[in-house]
């Protein structure tokens, strides 16, 4: 995996919010329902991710890559993240 590829991924789950402009109800703080299922779709496939590079982790790790293995690793708690981060902003600024 490659520097930029989470670059690549943060990018992609700041563009729907970095465009954002007005609110759903005006003074509340919440977003617009499209703004809000891009947020939900990106925390799934961010975790859908995670799960996949997991498994190329665990399979590495079996066949005694010990490297790539825990470069696999530190990608899946990446993707982790970003997935707990965009759930989180779902969180705050979806739920009415």
């Amino acid at each position: 995996m490659n520097k930029f590829t989470g670059f690549f991924c943060l990018l992609i789950l700041l563009i729907p919010i970095s465009g954002y402009s007005d609110f759903e109800e005006p003074g509340m703080g919440f977003w617009k329902s499209e703004d809000c299922k891009k947020v939900s779709e990106a925390a799934g496939f961010f975790l859908y991710r995670s799960a996949e590079v997991l498994k190329t982790a665990d399979n590495e790790r079996k066949a005694g890559n010990g490297k790539k293995s825990e470069k696999s690793y530190a990608a899946a708690l990446f993707f982790s993240e970003l997935s707990a981060n965009a759930a989180k902003n779902f969180e705050a600024f979806c739920k009415k």
